[in-house]
């Protein structure tokens, strides 16, 4: 991605039940003191809402993946429970960062609040009691043979504190051990073309790419290792003097997952050799991994940084100005930072979370209640539709970041989209409203908003 240019957003494998925010630490299970069939599975922290980690199965189908939740690895009834980084330890021990703070905010009084703890913290180590633990590597100091050999080690983190390691080394050293190693690594071996693929990475973090190896790993058998090939030369083409034919000839691929990385890496290029491969390309069906790739590469390649994509509408029954509402207040309630982060695109929110839904709520019903509490926020605990939410997380108060006009039409739309039927909201409805509760301090809460104004 570059800044200003138009990309699209990629599909989220998590399953709409666990799809949480806000996330911070992601790793995937590489390790023998896990059990085998979590291998490749892959975890998430969450900070609000859901306090722990969750773990989602990742597999291959077709050019993309598939994934399913597995389980919640972590969970937390401590409401200042704050994971927000994991990763494997050398022994095959994970390891997990709780920053355990009552305030998480990022403004600045979030930061000066006597409340925000800028000293302690926890830090979790999760075992697997019934098998034993990874004997850790050699890496620090270690000779350059040993670190090569290193790279046939099943733990991931293992594999890349090894080739940072190497990166550290004298460049022209390392290169003459690795092809010393690659001409003794066993072709018997299943995984023989993994161990070439790590070779390839080791010459890439030195900047100085193995060609040879690099166009035998373009026609491996393994797909995934062509895919990771291709991914090489789109970085180096200021090494690969031949890269837009390489590319070309990825782009003829028989895996979708090859020819995805050749159209991705021919964006980069210039128009001609670019739209070369894109072509090539397009002579495959394009599935859904790789339709909207395509045509963000083809409109980067032309000049149409901002490519007119599908316009994502909801079907409403307003008409005239109520329409025109309507729109703006679609406009607004996808900013960032605005409705759309919680309650998300679908009006459904994010009940895992805390992040109630608006779709057929019935919070809806009341034009003054919805007001009052878009202008001065909401904090504390609600149910809504038969599910309860906390409330630790206020609703962000809108009085200073909207005006009148502003408000009415993003309630108008939240009203009238997601399978919801209501009347439109009125800028001087708000207005009136807004000079009635001038005085109010702080949030709303909604025991307070039911008072005055009672669910139908």
């Amino acid at each position: 991605p570059e800044i200003g240019i138009f990309t699209p957003k990629s599909r989220n494998l998590v399953e709409e039940a666990h799809q949480v925010r806000p996330t911070s630490g992601l790793e995937f299970i590489s390790s023998r003191h896990f059990p085998d069939e979590v291998q490749g599975d892959f975890l998430i922290n969450n900070t609000i809402g859901f306090l722990g980690t969750k773990e989602h199965t990742l597999e291959d189908d077709g050019t993309g993946y598939k994934s399913h939740h597995r389980q919640d690895l972590l969970r937390s009834e401590d409401p200042n429970f704050r994971p927000v980084d994991l990763e494997f330890a050398p022994d095959g021990s994970l390891y997990v960062i709780d920053w355990h703070n009552v305030l998480i905010g990022h403004m600045q009084h979030n930061q000066r609040d006597p409340l925000r703890d800028h000293t302690h913290g926890r830090i979790y180590r999760v075992t697997y009691p019934s098998r034993p633990l990874v004997k850790p590597a050699y890496i620090a100091d270690a000779p350059i043979d040993t670190l090569l050999d290193n790279l046939k080690l099943p733990e991931y983190r293992t594999r890349y504190r090894t080739r940072r390691e190497l990166r550290g080394r004298d460049s022209s050293e390392v290169l003459a051990h690795l092809r010393t190693w690659i001409n003794k690594l066993d072709k018997n071996d299943p995984h023989y073309e993994h161990h070439l693929l790590e070779g390839l990475w080791v010459s890439w973090g030195l900047n100085r790419v193995d060609q040879p190896l690099l166009r035998r790993l373009l026609h491996a058998d393994d797909y995934r290792v062509r895919a990771a090939a291709v991914r090489v030369v789109r970085y180096t083409g200021h090494q690969v003097a031949d890269q837009a034919d390489l590319l070309k000839e990825a782009a003829a691929d028989a895996h979708g997952r090859v020819r995805l990385e050749a159209l991705v890496a021919a964006s980069w290029l210039d128009k001609e050799p670019g739209l070369a491969i894109l072509e090539e390309a397009a002579k495959k069906p394009l599935d859904d991994w790789m339709s909207d790739a395509y045509g963000a590469a083809f409109a980067r390649l032309n000049g149409n940084v901002h490519p007119a994509g599908e316009e994502h509408t909801t079907a409403t029954d307003l008409t005239g100005k109520d329409l025109e509402w309507y729109k703006k207040g679609q406009l607004l309630y996808a900013q960032d930072g605005f409705c759309v982060t919680c309650h998300q695109a679908d009006g459904k929110g994010l009940p895992v979370s805390g992040f109630p839904p608006l779709a057929g709520s019935p919070w809806l019903d009341n034009d003054e209640r919805l007001i009052k509490l878009t202008l001065n926020g909401l904090q504390g605990p609600m149910e809504v539709l038969g599910h309860s939410y906390p409330g630790q997380v206020p609703m962000t108060p809108f009085a200073g970041l909207m005006n009148d006009e502003e408000v009415a039409a993003v309630l108008t739309y939240v009203k009238n989209a997601f399978g919801n039927k209501g009347t439109p909201v009125d800028p001087e409805t708000v207005k009136t409203i807004r000079a009635a509760i001038a005085d109010k301090k702080g949030f709303y809460t909604p025991d307070e908003l039911l008072k005055e104004h009672p669910l139908k």
